[in-house]
């Protein structure tokens, strides 16, 4: 079995803590995952449209 699913609220993180750091790999090491994940969330580039709409609306709604 993988890893857990990335869950909207773990883009969310992933995008600050890059704004924060600078880095992928740095990013990947406080959250557990790799740094060539972090860079696929935070490109938000191959990520599912219904993981894409679901980050929009909690950044709309002010929820993290």
């Amino acid at each position: 079995m993988g890893a857990p699913r990335v869950t909207p609220q773990e883009v969310i993180k992933m995008q600050q803590l890059y704004r924060e750091l600078g880095n992928y790999a740095a990013v990947g090491r406080k959250l557990g995952r790799s740094g060539s994940t972090v860079a696929k969330y935070v490109k938000m580039q191959g990520v599912p449209q219904a993981l894409r709409i679901a980050v929009e609306n909690l950044m709309q709604k002010g929820e993290v």
